[in-house]
């Protein structure tokens, strides 16, 4: 009778503590996430420090909070990957590749929804309840009108003849605003963009000195600013935290990794490493690459930022704008036109040599590039380009730079 009993009152127990859990967590108990996998994201515990590269010195300013660019998530990664395997900290890390990163933006629910740069070609005008988003399209010049492009590339120019300034909006789009987008659907509203988007917040800038071990005074010259980026939400009118959960940068790593603590960044930043389910890994909608095909052409749009030998082009394109991807060999692309935002300066400090690396220019996630197939590809050849690094350099490919969205495009006369 005393075991029924004790049966009866551990069942009553159970059944209260599942009515007094919160939705979210019985979301998270019924999907719980993989012990590991090869789709991870990295939740920072506080606001990333990213420099530049720029030196320290009196007459240098403060640094620009920056996203994190794909080599510092790589060597996040690879780190956190040999110490969980044993893996000596050698060169040969380096030929562990990493894709990323994205955002992924969780809700109270568990739900997680995946956001991406906005592209160049998307341009913001208006204010308030006038403010709009307008597309720009590969367009022939007016007659009795050039510009020094290169010879046989487009300019671009907007689908609506637009009169007031131009304003700003969300840096990084929902991924499904992205996806219409490219396709050519009509455009999202501005509120919409805005709502399911993301922009930074202010920087938290933070000034820093050196002191002089011996007179306990600070250095000459050794007074300077570093501004982090704050991926936890705020409240805009309160100017203060609120309990919702952080955003994520998503990324992709060859070798699966399970859950730890991390260093990200300057100044050894914490941040959660969380494996994620790998279908939270973007892939390609149905037909996507049969209307390519179809149409005749692609756009290729920067998730990330790339370096490229030739500035703004790929160094795989020759002088004639046409060339072949690395991923895909035998694909002949000819180049129409290109949507590209100012250039990134990138370094940083080499810790096998002891001394800076030498400064990059990064072409900006969000540049957009407009192809003409010039030959008739299989579907099947085209799956390697999705989400693929366009980089010229081996290493590029496998930090992560330049991971690219194909869509398709038609381009004019085809």
């Amino acid at each position: 009778m005393a075991k029924s009993k004790h049966k009866n009152s551990a069942r009553n127990n159970k059944q209260k503590n599942k009515e007094h859990t919160p939705p979210a967590a019985q979301k998270t108990a019924k999907s719980a996430a993989p012990i590991s996998s090869l789709v991870v994201s990295l939740e920072p515990l506080a606001p990333l420090i990213i420099r530049s590269g720029r030196p320290f010195a009196a007459y240098v300013g403060v640094d620009d909070m920056r996203f994190p660019p794909p080599s510092t998530i790589a060597g996040c990664l690879r780190n956190a990957w040999a110490r969980a395997t044993g893996h000596p900290l050698d060169a040969s890390l380096f030929n562990l590749e990493i894709s990323g990163a994205l955002l992924l933006h969780p809700n109270e629910q568990g739900d997680l929804r995946v956001l991406a740069p906005k592209p160049a070609d998307a341009h913001y005008f208006g204010h308030g309840d006038d403010a709009r988003c307008i597309r720009a399209e590969p367009k022939p010049f007016d007659e009795g009108c050039g510009a020094d492009l290169p010879a046989g590339l487009l300019p671009l120019r907007l689908t609506v003849d637009e009169k007031v300034k131009a304003s700003s909006g969300p840096h990084w789009w929902d991924w499904k605003d992205l996806l219409a987008f490219r396709t050519g659907q009509e455009m999202p509203k501005y509120t919409e963009l805005k709502e399911r988007g993301w922009s930074p917040p202010m920087g938290d800038r933070r000034i820093h000195v050196a002191i002089d071990s011996k007179t306990l005074a600070s250095e000459a010259g050794h007074l300077f600013q570093t501004e982090g980026m704050d991926f936890a939400p705020t409240n805009q009118w309160l100017k203060e935290k609120v309990d919702k959960p952080n955003l994520r940068l998503l990324v992709r790593c060859a070798e699966p990794l399970s859950e730890d603590l991390v260093y990200l960044g300057g100044e050894r930043r914490l941040a959660q490493l969380h494996p994620e389910p790998e279908a939270t890994w973007p892939i390609a909608p149905p037909n996507w690459f049969e209307n390519i095909v179809k149409a005749g052409g692609l756009t290729l749009t920067l998730l990330t930022p790339a370096c490229f030998s030739a500035g703004y082009r790929p160094g795989w394109l020759d002088e004639t704008l046409t060339g072949e991807p690395p991923q895909v060999s035998g694909l002949r692309l000819q180049l129409i036109a290109a949507a590209v935002e100012r250039w990134h300066p990138h370094s940083g400090w080499d810790l096998a040599t002891q001394q800076p690396r030498q400064t990059r220019k990064l072409v900006a996630a969000g540049a957009t590039y407009w192809f003409r197939l010039l030959d008739q590809p299989s579907p099947n050849a085209l799956k390697s380009l999705w989400l693929s690094s366009l980089c010229d350099l081996e290493q590029d490919r496998r930090d992560g730079y330049g991971l690219a969205l194909p869509a398709p495009w038609t381009p004019p006369n085809a």
